[in-house]
Protein backbone atom coordinates (compact mmCIF):
# COMPACT_ATOMS: atom_id res chain seq x y z
CA UNK A 1 0.00 0.00 0.00
CA UNK A 2 1.16 3.49 -0.99
CA UNK A 3 2.06 5.22 2.13
CA UNK A 4 0.28 8.73 -0.07
CA UNK A 5 -3.20 8.25 1.29
CA UNK A 6 -2.01 7.12 4.84
CA UNK A 7 -3.58 10.27 6.39
CA UNK A 8 -6.90 9.88 4.89
CA UNK A 9 -7.03 6.18 5.19
CA UNK A 10 -6.09 6.36 8.90
CA UNK A 11 -8.88 8.76 10.23
CA UNK A 12 -11.70 6.29 7.02
CA UNK A 13 -10.64 3.27 9.20
CA UNK A 14 -13.24 3.21 11.96
CA UNK A 15 -11.33 0.40 13.90
CA UNK A 16 -8.01 2.85 14.10
CA UNK A 17 -10.30 5.36 15.06
CA UNK A 18 -11.83 3.31 18.16
CA UNK A 19 -9.08 2.26 18.90
CA UNK A 20 -7.34 5.99 19.29
CA UNK A 21 -10.26 7.12 21.14
CA UNK A 22 -9.85 4.25 23.87
CA UNK A 23 -6.34 5.20 23.99
CA UNK A 24 -7.37 9.01 24.52
CA UNK A 25 -10.30 8.46 26.78
CA UNK A 26 -7.47 5.76 28.55
CA UNK A 27 -4.94 8.65 29.17
CA UNK A 28 -7.11 11.12 30.07
CA UNK A 29 -8.29 9.17 33.28
CA UNK A 30 -4.77 8.28 34.16
CA UNK A 31 -4.36 11.91 33.96
CA UNK A 32 -6.14 12.52 36.65
CA UNK A 33 -4.97 10.22 38.84
CA UNK A 34 -1.02 11.25 38.53
CA UNK A 35 -2.34 14.40 40.14
CA UNK A 36 -4.43 12.72 42.36
CA UNK A 37 -2.38 10.10 43.94
CA UNK A 38 1.25 12.47 44.43
CA UNK A 39 -1.47 15.31 46.48
CA UNK A 40 -2.41 11.78 48.31
CA UNK A 41 0.40 10.44 49.22
CA UNK A 42 2.92 13.82 49.69
CA UNK A 43 -0.09 16.13 50.96
CA UNK A 44 -2.54 14.12 52.53
CA UNK A 45 -0.75 11.54 53.93
CA UNK A 46 2.05 13.31 54.38
CA UNK A 47 4.77 10.81 53.09
CA UNK A 48 7.97 11.14 54.04
CA UNK A 49 10.99 11.78 50.72
CA UNK A 50 11.49 7.68 51.34
CA UNK A 51 7.55 6.75 51.32
CA UNK A 52 7.34 8.27 47.95
CA UNK A 53 9.84 6.28 47.00
CA UNK A 54 8.46 3.57 48.19
CA UNK A 55 4.84 3.96 45.84
CA UNK A 56 7.27 5.05 42.95
CA UNK A 57 8.95 1.56 43.66
CA UNK A 58 5.72 -0.35 43.65
CA UNK A 59 4.35 1.27 40.42
CA UNK A 60 7.20 0.37 39.07
CA UNK A 61 8.28 -2.92 40.04
CA UNK A 62 5.76 -5.36 38.07
CA UNK A 63 7.34 -4.66 34.61
CA UNK A 64 10.31 -6.42 36.34
CA UNK A 65 7.82 -9.34 37.45
CA UNK A 66 5.58 -9.29 34.90
CA UNK A 67 6.98 -8.35 31.11
CA UNK A 68 8.04 -11.26 29.83
CA UNK A 69 5.02 -13.48 30.63
CA UNK A 70 3.05 -10.43 29.61
CA UNK A 71 4.64 -10.77 25.49
CA UNK A 72 4.36 -14.46 25.42
CA UNK A 73 0.51 -14.00 26.31
CA UNK A 74 0.04 -11.60 23.90
CA UNK A 75 1.58 -14.02 20.85
CA UNK A 76 0.05 -17.15 22.10
CA UNK A 77 -3.40 -15.74 22.67
CA UNK A 78 -5.60 -13.12 20.81
CA UNK A 79 -4.83 -9.42 21.72
CA UNK A 80 -8.08 -7.61 22.25
CA UNK A 81 -9.93 -10.11 25.41
CA UNK A 82 -6.18 -9.15 27.17
CA UNK A 83 -6.44 -5.53 26.62
CA UNK A 84 -10.11 -4.97 28.05
CA UNK A 85 -9.61 -7.46 31.00
CA UNK A 86 -6.56 -5.34 31.71
CA UNK A 87 -8.29 -2.03 31.70
CA UNK A 88 -11.21 -3.56 33.85
CA UNK A 89 -8.63 -4.86 36.36
CA UNK A 90 -7.30 -1.25 36.56
CA UNK A 91 -10.33 0.46 37.28
CA UNK A 92 -11.65 -1.76 40.10
CA UNK A 93 -8.38 -1.27 41.45
CA UNK A 94 -8.32 2.62 41.63
CA UNK A 95 -12.27 2.69 43.08
CA UNK A 96 -10.92 1.18 46.35
CA UNK A 97 -8.80 4.75 46.65
CA UNK A 98 -11.85 6.82 47.12
CA UNK A 99 -14.30 4.18 48.99
CA UNK A 100 -11.48 3.61 51.31
CA UNK A 101 -11.43 7.40 51.90
CA UNK A 102 -15.10 7.73 52.28
CA UNK A 103 -14.72 4.73 55.10
CA UNK A 104 -12.24 6.31 56.48
CA UNK A 105 -9.10 3.45 55.59
CA UNK A 106 -7.16 5.53 53.54
CA UNK A 107 -3.32 4.64 54.01
CA UNK A 108 0.09 4.66 52.36
CA UNK A 109 -0.17 0.49 52.26
CA UNK A 110 -3.32 0.69 50.68
CA UNK A 111 -1.56 3.23 47.60
CA UNK A 112 1.19 0.70 47.46
CA UNK A 113 -1.03 -2.27 46.88
CA UNK A 114 -2.88 -0.21 44.05
CA UNK A 115 -0.26 1.15 42.77
CA UNK A 116 1.27 -2.73 42.25
CA UNK A 117 -1.79 -3.93 41.04
CA UNK A 118 -2.72 -1.14 38.21
CA UNK A 119 0.90 -1.05 37.19
CA UNK A 120 0.63 -4.68 37.07
CA UNK A 121 -2.63 -4.79 35.22
CA UNK A 122 -1.49 -1.87 32.93
CA UNK A 123 1.62 -3.89 31.96
CA UNK A 124 -0.56 -6.34 30.67
CA UNK A 125 -2.88 -4.71 28.63
CA UNK A 126 -0.40 -2.10 27.07
CA UNK A 127 1.75 -5.23 26.08
CA UNK A 128 -0.69 -6.77 23.55
CA UNK A 129 -2.17 -3.15 22.96
CA UNK A 130 1.01 -1.13 21.38
CA UNK A 131 1.46 -5.03 19.60
CA UNK A 132 -1.96 -4.92 18.40
CA UNK A 133 -1.60 -1.77 16.38
CA UNK A 134 0.18 -3.79 13.05
CA UNK A 135 -3.05 -5.86 13.31
CA UNK A 136 -5.03 -2.73 11.83
CA UNK A 137 -2.53 -0.73 9.68
CA UNK A 138 0.13 -2.05 7.34
CA UNK A 139 3.68 -1.13 7.94
CA UNK A 140 4.12 1.95 5.77
CA UNK A 141 1.33 3.42 7.95
CA UNK A 142 3.20 2.90 11.64
CA UNK A 143 5.06 5.84 11.78
CA UNK A 144 1.63 7.97 11.20
CA UNK A 145 -0.02 5.81 13.91
CA UNK A 146 1.97 6.29 16.36
CA UNK A 147 2.44 9.98 15.71
CA UNK A 148 -1.32 10.21 16.07
CA UNK A 149 -1.25 8.35 19.20
CA UNK A 150 1.40 10.50 20.90
CA UNK A 151 -1.12 13.77 19.58
CA UNK A 152 -3.98 12.18 21.27
CA UNK A 153 -1.85 10.63 24.12
CA UNK A 154 -0.26 14.49 25.16
CA UNK A 155 -3.66 16.10 24.37
CA UNK A 156 -5.42 13.90 26.89
CA UNK A 157 -2.42 13.64 29.55
CA UNK A 158 -2.90 17.80 29.53
CA UNK A 159 -6.22 17.58 29.23
CA UNK A 160 -6.80 14.99 32.34
CA UNK A 161 -3.77 16.84 34.31
CA UNK A 162 -5.61 19.95 33.84
CA UNK A 163 -9.30 18.09 34.80
CA UNK A 164 -7.45 16.63 38.01
CA UNK A 165 -6.63 20.20 38.73
CA UNK A 166 -10.44 21.36 38.68
CA UNK A 167 -12.15 18.07 40.34
CA UNK A 168 -9.73 17.93 43.13
CA UNK A 169 -10.12 21.40 44.13
CA UNK A 170 -13.67 20.94 44.21
CA UNK A 171 -14.20 17.00 44.95
CA UNK A 172 -10.86 16.21 47.16
CA UNK A 173 -8.07 14.18 45.45
CA UNK A 174 -9.31 10.82 46.25
CA UNK A 175 -12.80 11.20 45.10
CA UNK A 176 -11.27 12.73 41.57
CA UNK A 177 -10.23 9.08 41.12
CA UNK A 178 -13.71 8.29 40.38
CA UNK A 179 -13.02 10.11 36.94
CA UNK A 180 -10.20 7.83 36.16
CA UNK A 181 -12.42 4.36 37.48
CA UNK A 182 -15.26 5.94 34.54
CA UNK A 183 -12.42 6.13 31.95
CA UNK A 184 -11.65 2.62 32.09
CA UNK A 185 -15.46 1.43 31.77
CA UNK A 186 -15.20 3.74 28.44
CA UNK A 187 -11.69 2.43 27.58
CA UNK A 188 -13.29 -1.25 27.79
CA UNK A 189 -16.35 -0.54 25.84
CA UNK A 190 -14.12 1.34 22.69
CA UNK A 191 -12.14 -1.75 22.40
CA UNK A 192 -14.59 -3.93 22.28
CA UNK A 193 -16.42 -2.22 19.69
CA UNK A 194 -13.57 -2.97 17.00
CA UNK A 195 -14.72 -5.16 14.57
CA UNK A 196 -11.66 -6.02 12.46
CA UNK A 197 -11.33 -9.89 13.37
CA UNK A 198 -7.90 -10.64 14.84
CA UNK A 199 -6.85 -13.73 13.46
CA UNK A 200 -5.61 -16.60 15.77
CA UNK A 201 -1.96 -16.57 16.66
CA UNK A 202 0.32 -19.58 14.75
CA UNK A 203 -0.97 -22.93 16.62
CA UNK A 204 3.38 -23.72 16.84
CA UNK A 205 3.30 -20.94 19.70
CA UNK A 206 0.27 -21.95 21.33
CA UNK A 207 1.56 -25.71 22.11
CA UNK A 208 4.96 -24.72 22.79
CA UNK A 209 5.60 -23.95 26.67
CA UNK A 210 5.48 -20.48 27.82
CA UNK A 211 9.32 -20.43 29.17
CA UNK A 212 10.26 -21.55 25.77
CA UNK A 213 8.44 -18.38 24.00
CA UNK A 214 9.52 -16.17 26.85
CA UNK A 215 13.76 -17.45 26.00
CA UNK A 216 13.06 -17.16 21.64
CA UNK A 217 12.23 -13.10 22.43
CA UNK A 218 14.83 -12.56 24.73
CA UNK A 219 17.26 -14.08 21.94
CA UNK A 220 15.29 -12.41 19.12
CA UNK A 221 15.92 -8.93 20.97
CA UNK A 222 19.44 -9.64 22.15
CA UNK A 223 20.41 -10.76 18.91
CA UNK A 224 18.89 -7.51 16.63
CA UNK A 225 21.22 -5.61 15.38
CA UNK A 226 18.63 -2.39 15.10
CA UNK A 227 16.43 -3.29 18.23
CA UNK A 228 19.38 -4.02 20.38
CA UNK A 229 20.72 -0.78 20.38
CA UNK A 230 17.88 0.84 20.54
CA UNK A 231 16.59 -1.03 23.81
CA UNK A 232 20.16 -0.52 25.63
CA UNK A 233 19.11 3.82 24.82
CA UNK A 234 15.77 3.50 26.04
CA UNK A 235 17.26 1.20 29.37
CA UNK A 236 19.87 4.06 30.30
CA UNK A 237 16.78 6.74 29.27
CA UNK A 238 14.33 4.94 31.30
CA UNK A 239 16.43 4.41 34.51
CA UNK A 240 17.52 7.88 34.70
CA UNK A 241 13.84 9.64 34.02
CA UNK A 242 12.96 7.33 36.72
CA UNK A 243 15.27 8.50 39.48
CA UNK A 244 14.47 11.96 38.50
CA UNK A 245 10.30 11.35 38.30
CA UNK A 246 10.48 9.74 41.87
CA UNK A 247 11.65 13.01 43.33
CA UNK A 248 10.58 16.25 40.95
CA UNK A 249 7.08 16.53 42.15
CA UNK A 250 8.20 16.25 45.89
CA UNK A 251 10.36 18.90 45.42
CA UNK A 252 8.09 21.27 43.20
CA UNK A 253 5.18 20.90 46.10
CA UNK A 254 7.55 21.08 49.34
CA UNK A 255 10.77 23.18 48.48
CA UNK A 256 9.12 25.42 45.91
CA UNK A 257 5.91 25.69 47.75
CA UNK A 258 3.66 24.36 44.75
CA UNK A 259 0.06 23.50 44.67
CA UNK A 260 -2.16 20.97 43.19
CA UNK A 261 -3.35 23.77 40.64
CA UNK A 262 0.81 24.45 40.05
CA UNK A 263 1.69 21.21 39.38
CA UNK A 264 -1.56 20.18 37.13
CA UNK A 265 -0.35 23.58 35.16
CA UNK A 266 3.04 21.99 34.83
CA UNK A 267 1.90 18.50 33.75
CA UNK A 268 -0.77 19.98 30.85
CA UNK A 269 1.85 22.09 29.92
CA UNK A 270 4.28 19.01 29.64
CA UNK A 271 2.02 16.83 28.07
CA UNK A 272 1.48 20.02 25.15
CA UNK A 273 5.07 19.97 24.64
CA UNK A 274 4.29 16.20 23.38
CA UNK A 275 1.54 17.25 21.18
CA UNK A 276 3.76 19.07 19.27
CA UNK A 277 6.87 16.13 19.12
CA UNK A 278 3.57 14.18 17.66
CA UNK A 279 2.96 16.55 15.55
CA UNK A 280 6.51 17.17 13.91
CA UNK A 281 8.19 13.51 14.24
CA UNK A 282 6.91 12.39 10.64
CA UNK A 283 8.53 15.55 8.72
CA UNK A 284 11.29 15.78 10.82
CA UNK A 285 12.26 11.89 10.28
CA UNK A 286 11.45 12.50 6.28
CA UNK A 287 13.60 15.60 6.12
CA UNK A 288 16.61 14.20 8.61
CA UNK A 289 16.49 10.42 8.99
CA UNK A 290 15.64 8.91 12.20
CA UNK A 291 18.97 8.27 13.73
CA UNK A 292 19.49 12.61 13.57
CA UNK A 293 15.81 13.54 15.23
CA UNK A 294 16.66 11.05 18.21
CA UNK A 295 20.50 11.99 18.86
CA UNK A 296 19.19 15.40 18.58
CA UNK A 297 16.09 14.71 21.05
CA UNK A 298 18.19 12.96 23.41
CA UNK A 299 20.82 16.14 23.06
CA UNK A 300 18.42 18.90 24.31
CA UNK A 301 16.78 16.45 27.06
CA UNK A 302 19.56 17.66 30.01
CA UNK A 303 19.10 20.66 29.40
CA UNK A 304 15.52 20.72 29.96
CA UNK A 305 16.19 19.59 33.52
CA UNK A 306 17.97 23.05 34.41
CA UNK A 307 14.96 24.66 34.77
CA UNK A 308 13.68 23.59 37.82
CA UNK A 309 16.87 23.05 39.39
CA UNK A 310 17.71 27.14 38.63
CA UNK A 311 13.96 28.05 39.48
CA UNK A 312 12.80 30.13 42.65
CA UNK A 313 9.89 29.82 44.55
CA UNK A 314 7.04 31.70 42.66
CA UNK A 315 5.29 32.39 39.01
CA UNK A 316 8.49 33.25 36.90
CA UNK A 317 9.76 30.03 38.12
CA UNK A 318 7.15 27.83 37.55
CA UNK A 319 7.31 29.56 33.93
CA UNK A 320 10.41 28.34 33.32
CA UNK A 321 9.87 25.07 34.85
CA UNK A 322 7.24 24.87 32.59
CA UNK A 323 9.20 25.55 29.20
CA UNK A 324 11.69 23.03 30.32
CA UNK A 325 9.03 20.17 30.64
CA UNK A 326 7.27 21.21 27.44
CA UNK A 327 10.14 20.88 25.52
CA UNK A 328 11.43 17.85 27.40
CA UNK A 329 8.32 16.28 26.39
CA UNK A 330 8.60 17.08 22.96
CA UNK A 331 11.97 15.80 22.75
CA UNK A 332 11.07 12.53 24.51
CA UNK A 333 7.71 12.09 22.30
CA UNK A 334 9.50 12.42 18.80
CA UNK A 335 12.34 10.08 19.68
CA UNK A 336 9.93 7.30 21.55
CA UNK A 337 7.76 7.74 18.16
CA UNK A 338 10.62 7.08 15.88
CA UNK A 339 12.40 4.39 17.94
CA UNK A 340 9.02 2.51 18.49
CA UNK A 341 8.27 2.67 14.71
CA UNK A 342 11.55 1.33 13.76
CA UNK A 343 11.19 -1.70 16.25
CA UNK A 344 7.88 -2.02 15.14
CA UNK A 345 9.00 -2.16 11.26
CA UNK A 346 12.10 -4.47 11.43
CA UNK A 347 10.17 -7.24 14.13
CA UNK A 348 8.87 -10.23 12.26
CA UNK A 349 5.02 -10.94 13.15
CA UNK A 350 5.02 -13.79 15.77
CA UNK A 351 7.50 -11.78 17.51
CA UNK A 352 5.26 -8.18 17.82
CA UNK A 353 4.36 -8.80 21.62
CA UNK A 354 7.88 -10.94 23.27
CA UNK A 355 9.83 -8.12 21.28
CA UNK A 356 7.61 -5.31 23.12
CA UNK A 357 7.52 -7.16 26.15
CA UNK A 358 11.69 -8.36 25.99
CA UNK A 359 12.06 -4.21 25.97
CA UNK A 360 9.97 -3.77 28.94
CA UNK A 361 11.55 -6.04 31.05
CA UNK A 362 14.97 -4.80 30.32
CA UNK A 363 14.28 -1.28 29.90
CA UNK A 364 11.41 -0.88 33.03
CA UNK A 365 13.33 -3.56 34.81
CA UNK A 366 15.21 -0.48 36.07
CA UNK A 367 13.17 2.00 37.29
CA UNK A 368 12.35 0.13 40.52
CA UNK A 369 15.56 0.20 41.60
CA UNK A 370 16.01 4.00 40.39
CA UNK A 371 12.68 4.52 42.55
CA UNK A 372 14.48 3.13 45.33
CA UNK A 373 18.42 4.68 44.86
CA UNK A 374 16.58 8.44 44.29
CA UNK A 375 14.63 7.77 47.70
CA UNK A 376 18.21 6.74 49.41
CA UNK A 377 19.81 9.53 47.65
CA UNK A 378 16.78 12.34 48.35
CA UNK A 379 17.01 11.06 51.84
CA UNK A 380 20.98 11.33 52.24
CA UNK A 381 21.74 13.85 49.88
CA UNK A 382 18.59 16.42 49.61
CA UNK A 383 16.58 16.84 47.05
CA UNK A 384 18.28 19.41 45.25
CA UNK A 385 21.60 17.55 44.76
CA UNK A 386 19.72 14.70 44.08
CA UNK A 387 17.92 15.77 40.93
CA UNK A 388 21.28 18.23 39.78
CA UNK A 389 22.87 14.46 39.63
CA UNK A 390 20.18 12.93 37.78
CA UNK A 391 20.79 15.97 35.79
CA UNK A 392 24.00 15.17 35.00
CA UNK A 393 22.73 11.35 34.09
CA UNK A 394 20.77 12.45 31.54
CA UNK A 395 23.70 12.67 28.99
CA UNK A 396 24.21 8.60 29.29
CA UNK A 397 21.45 7.98 26.54
CA UNK A 398 22.54 10.47 23.94
CA UNK A 399 26.59 8.32 24.46
CA UNK A 400 24.79 4.80 23.98
CA UNK A 401 22.92 5.60 21.12
CA UNK A 402 25.80 7.80 19.18
CA UNK A 403 28.02 4.71 20.23
CA UNK A 404 26.04 2.34 18.35
CA UNK A 405 25.37 1.63 14.45
CA UNK A 406 22.02 3.44 14.80
CA UNK A 407 23.53 7.08 14.16
CA UNK A 408 23.87 5.92 10.55
CA UNK A 409 20.12 5.15 10.03
CA UNK A 410 18.66 7.30 7.71
CA UNK A 411 15.44 6.33 7.17
CA UNK A 412 12.80 3.86 9.02
CA UNK A 413 13.82 0.39 7.60
CA UNK A 414 10.70 -2.02 5.95
CA UNK A 415 9.21 -4.79 6.80
CA UNK A 416 11.62 -8.01 7.87
CA UNK A 417 12.48 -9.69 4.36
CA UNK A 418 12.87 -13.51 6.06
CA UNK A 419 10.30 -16.27 4.50
CA UNK A 420 7.62 -16.72 6.90
CA UNK A 421 4.48 -18.71 6.31
CA UNK A 422 1.11 -17.15 4.50
CA UNK A 423 -1.20 -15.06 6.54
CA UNK A 424 -4.11 -12.97 5.83
CA UNK A 425 -3.29 -9.74 5.48
CA UNK A 426 -3.01 -7.31 8.95
CA UNK A 427 -2.29 -10.46 11.12
CA UNK A 428 -0.91 -9.00 14.36
CA UNK A 429 2.57 -9.33 16.03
Amino acid sequence: MSSAPAEKSLWRNGDFVRYWSACAIDITGSGVTAVALSLIAVVSLHASVWEVSLLSFAERLPPLLVALPAGALADRHRKRPLMIGAVIVCGGAFATVPLADAAGFLSLELLYAVALVTSAASLIGSTPRISYLPSLLPRDQLLEANAKIGVVASLADSAGAQLGGAVIAVLGAARAVYLDVASYLACALLLGSIRTPEPAPDRPARHSSMRTEIAEGVKYVVQHPVIRPLLLTGTAYTGVFAFLTTLWEVYLLRDLHGTATVLAMLLSVMALGGVVGALAVRRLVDRYGPARVMLTALAITPFTELPLLLASPGFTGQAVIAVGLFIQMGCATAQGSTQRSIRQAVCTPGMQGRMLATGQWITYGTRPLAALLAGAAGTWLGLWNTLALGTAALTAPFLVLFASSIRSLHHVPGAPSAPRPSRPEGEPA
